[in-house]
């Protein structure tokens, strides 16, 4: 089941969410009232930057000994393991979870087998349906059956902006409850685009057709331009009827409409320029895979910077990870290796490179968000990234210490640069804490049986 969610405070309206209101109203027939209009303007200067998260998720587990850092005297006091080291530069924004368990994938009247259960509860904290999508073990499974974090937490802070969320995948083309990590509500998946070139079309299609180019109702961003157009219309056959007072009041309006409007037929906002159309990549290939990689890096950091969405997942691979990474000199099927004995350690050197990639391509990631100024600071400082894996290590297939990891502190919600280990924490009150550290309110997050609070001492 879902619950509601309300934000702790009031935040003040953006100019484009009192806009979109106002055009939505306006197509309607009626006027937002007037008076409001001088203060949501000074409001709209002083707003505070937008917080965004990100869900990342590869597959199949960690290497055990080289992802939990060395503790030492205190929860600041740790040493970083060989998988984290390239995230080395961004310590002080780092909290890594031990003791974190996904009690709901463990329940014994849950379907499916454990990856099944586990990537389905990575983000959900619920519980699978029933349905026939089969595990390697044969067991059958049906989809997560409730909302994941990062669509709970745009349906408060996404209905600003021209996308809602963006799920992007890395070779992630499974349709299958071990290819989806993204949930809009209870066996409702949302697939990721594999492909640059579509999510470069997505975003910024506006700014790349031609100004002749008819208007496609289904697309949001032309539906926002029909909108406006009506909006002035109206604008005008009601402006003789008006006072001189009204009228003035109108004119201000209107210059946030127009406002709104420049930046829509730029196709961004004033701090972004759009990025040159992606090469042509196969999304499939295990050749281009890290391209695509960076590729979809690079435009998810361009859509913070340009405010088109603040909510995203990037997925990479599926729990069945049949593939290889031959960049990293690992040439064994992923999932197989996931399997290896203790004492095959060639097996578990490969999967720790690769590991190790998946760190250097977050590090990537975190660079590029440092380097957008926002604020006082920049677009990395009010966003969170949550690591992800649906199960500890593959050849346990354990789900008690699922390798969490969270990047940031949300504008100061949270108190990064630490290591913390619980004695027997759910996952599920981890992602609860994620909705209150991005200033949303719940009571509960993922199966209620499951769900005690907020992880403490985590929130600042």
């Amino acid at each position: 089941m879902t619950h509601p969610l309300r934000r702790t405070r009031a935040l003040p309206f953006s100019r484009r969410s009192f806009l979109r209101g106002a055009c939505l109203h306006a197509a309607g027939g009626a006027l937002v009232a007037l008076p409001l209009m001088d203060s949501l303007r000074a409001e709209d200067r002083a707003a505070p930057p937008p917080k965004r998260l990100v869900l990342l998720y590869n597959p199949n587990g960690t290497v055990e000994k080289d992802w939990w850092p060395e503790a030492g005297a205190s929860e600041s006091d740790f040493t970083l393991g060989r998988i984290h080291a390239p995230l080395a530069r961004h310590r002080e924004r780092l909290l890594i979870f031990r003791g974190v368990h996904s009690h709901v994938a463990q329940r014994s009247d849950n379907n499916g087998g454990p990856h099944q259960r586990g990537i389905g509860a990575l983000f959900t904290g619920q519980m699978l349906q029933t349905g026939d999508f089969v595990d390697g073990c044969g067991s059958r499974a049906g989809w997560a059956d409730g909302v994941s974090i990062d669509q709970a937490v745009a349906d408060v802070i996404g209905l600003d902006t021209p996308f809602k969320s963006l799920e992007l995948g890395i070779r992630a083309s499974d349709n299958d409850v071990q290819g989806r990590i993204a949930y809009a509500g209870p066996g409702k998946p949302l697939p990721p685009m594999n492909d640059p070139k579509q999510v470069f079309r997505r975003l910024f299609a506006l700014a790349t057709e031609p100004p002749s180019a008819p208007i496609d109702p289904s697309d949001p961003l032309d539906a926002r331009h029909s909108v406006l157009d009506t909006v002035r219309e109206q604008f005008a056959l009601l402006r003789p009827q008006l006072s001189q007072e009204d009228r003035s009041k109108l004119d201000a309006h209107l210059e946030l409409v127009r406002d709104l409007e420049r930046r829509l037929a730029a196709g961004r906002p004033d701090r972004c320029v759009p990025p040159a159309e992606p090469p042509s990549l196969e999304p499939g290939s295990e050749l281009d895979m890290p391209r695509v990689s960076r590729a979809h890096l690079d435009l998810l950091a361009v859509a913070f910077a340009c405010d088109l969405t603040r909510v995203a997942s990037l997925q990479y691979s599926t729990g069945f990870n049949r593939i290889r990474y031959p960049w990293v000199d690992s040439l064994g099927e992923g999932h197989s290796l996931s399997h290896s004995g203790p004492s095959n350690t060639a097996a578990w050197e490969e999967l720790t490179r690769r590991a190790i990639w998946h760190a250097e391509e977050l590090a990537y990631f975190l660079d590029r968000l440092a380097a957008i100024p926002e604020g006082d600071g920049s677009v990395l400082d009010n966003t969170l990234v949550l690591w992800g894996n649906e199960v500890c290590q593959g050849n346990t297939h354990s789900l008690d210490n699922i390798p969490y990891l969270l990047v940031g502190d949300a504008g100061g919600a949270l108190r990064s640069g630490r290591y913390l280990q619980y004695d027997d924490a759910s996952n599920c009150d981890l992602l609860l804490s994620v909705l209150h550290a991005l200033g949303i309110e719940a009571e509960t997050f993922g199966h209620p049986d499951h769900c005690t609070g907020p992880l403490s001492g985590l929130l600042a």
